[in-house]
Order: structure tokens, then sequence, then C-alpha cells
């Protein structure tokens, strides 16, 4: 008898631990949409690998819609480049617009960067400011601020691209 009550204590602590485990596990994410896109300006660009022959990035940017726990994270990866800029600093945002009309910016501030001299600069972007069940559509500026100065203009800016649940 003492044996079995042992055997019972052992099978539900092992269930009870399992439990444990499977509620602490951390929430799965899943790409479930990738876009590509570049923005292109004179000296300011936005894309992905080097630049090419014409000033111009080699690869499209990346941007992936993460489900985490049922929300939308939209997830920037690229690479800024600033050309023939001395001084000038440059930076990327992302707008998110809202099912019920809000809109928000974020300023990639881990990203921006100012040119030193007038060579060739880059630097990477993994950007991720917004997590939501009810994201609708996003999309990207690239502005750049002029030497001395940090008051940024948008030189240009992506399309807008529709949450994956859009479509």
């Amino acid at each position: 008898m003492r044996g079995r009550r042992t055997a019972i204590r052992i099978l539900m602590l092992a269930v009870v631990c399992a439990l444990g485990l499977i509620g602490a596990s951390p929430a799965q994410a899943s790409v479930e949409r990738t876009d590509r896109f570049s923005i292109l300006d004179e000296g300011h660009d936005f894309g992905e690998g080097e630049l090419n022959g014409w000033g111009r990035p080699s690869a499209d940017a990346r941007l992936e819609w993460d489900l985490v726990a049922g929300r939308w994270e939209p997830r920037l990866v690229g690479r800024l480049f600033l050309n023939n800029a001395n001084g000038e600093c440059i930076r990327i945002q992302m707008v998110a617009i809202y099912q019920n009309g809000v809109t928000t910016t974020h300023s990639d501030d881990s990203s921006e960067f100012c040119a030193p001299n007038g060579r060739t600069w880059y630097n990477d972007v993994d950007f991720t400011p917004v997590s939501s069940a009810y994201v609708a559509v996003v999309y990207f500026r690239l502005q750049s601020a002029p030497a001395g100065g940090w008051t940024f203009s948008t030189e240009a800016q992506s399309l807008p691209f529709l949450a994956p649940w859009w479509l």
C-alpha cells in the first residue's frame, strides 16, 4: 500500500511539473509573410547588401510580419546607407496605422548615425517597435538631418504594407 501511494505521488508530481513547463514556455513567433522593398533617394538609401555600381543597395530590405501570441510584430531588417554626406545624419521611421485609425510613429534610434566624412557609410537595422493584434498598415520614412542640426526631415518613404490578416 505504501509503495502504491509513493508511485501515485511521483506520477502526480511528474504531471504537475509537465503542466508547469508547458504553461511557462515562451510565446512562439512565426513569420507569416515577408515583404521586400528598398527606399532610394540621392545619397540616402535603405535596402540590403552593399551599394552597387549605381550607388543603390544590391538587394531589398525585409519587412517580416511575425505573429507572436496573436499579436502582429512587423520587423524591419535592412541597412541604411549614407553616401557622400559629410556630417549629415540618417534614420528610419516606422509609421503604424491601426484598425481604429490611430497612427503612431516610431524612430529607430539604435540604427541612427551621422557620417563623419564624405565617404559611404552604413548601419544595420533590426527594428520591431510595434506589437498589436490591431495593426493594419505600416510604411517607412527615410529621414536625414544636416550637419550640425538635429531637425530631421523626410527624404523618401516606402509604399504602405497591409498586415497579413487584410489579405
